[in-house]
């Protein structure tokens, strides 16, 4: 599995399920390794010179090369765990900084006032690349998801699980109603309807002396 050593640590809630993992755009990352791979390879074409200084030369080729490799395989590490886990309840977001930090914070679909995608400038709508941005319930937070392929797609998917989580929770509400009618039938069948009223009137006397 591709996500694997990020779902390792993912604790899921009960009848939660992930939907989809979003993370920057292959383009973002190959825009990102030209540099290290030149730091990389600039030693080689000077490989004689600096090993005919002696140590201090091989101490320079070593050290630009140890420096390049690390600053490539930060970069793929950063794209590859900044992600963001959308799953049936809520979107996880995994921040990644750099080899030894990383923030995870996650937002519940029914706090999400609002999912909107903006693409900006040549270079993102050449590559139909774009940012998403997501406002929650106390309209000032704003969470955003940048340089990710096809961005209406996941707007769309957020408004989506947003609108089945609402419904949901509508219709899981309106059978714990169905539940109560249904237990206050069968109370009623058991001890009878002049019974039943006894006591519910009795409890509306002991709450008015309260």
């Amino acid at each position: 599995m591709a996500n694997k050593a990020i779902y390792k640590n993912l604790v899921l809630n009960e009848n939660e399920g992930i939907v989809k993992t979003v993370r920057q755009s292959t383009l973002k990352l190959i825009t990102s390794l030209p540099l290290p791979i030149i730091l990389i390879i600039i030693p080689f074409f000077f490989l004689y010179p600096l090993f005919y200084l002696g140590s201090k030369g091989i101490a320079l080729f070593s050290a630009m090369l140890v420096l390049g490799i690390l600053w490539l395989i930060r970069n793929v590490i950063i794209w590859y765990f900044q992600t963001f886990i959308i799953t049936n309840q809520r979107i996880i977001d995994i921040d990644k900084k750099g080899f030894f930090q990383k923030t995870v914070s996650d937002i519940p679909l029914s706090k999400t006032n609002d999912v909107f995608y903006q693409i900006k400038g040549i270079w993102q709508t050449l590559s139909r690349i774009g940012n998403v941005y997501i406002i929650l319930d106390d309209g000032k937070t704003q969470i955003e998801i940048r340089n990710i392929s096809q961005p209406y797609r996941i707007q769309q998917l957020i408004l989506q699980l947003k609108s089945d989580t609402l419904k949901e929770k509508l219709d899981s509400t309106q059978l714990s109603a169905q539940e109560l009618l249904e237990m206050v039938k069968k109370i009623k069948a058991g001890i009878g309807e002049d019974r039943l009223r006894e006591i519910l009137n009795k409890t509306e006397d002991q709450n008015f002396e309260e």
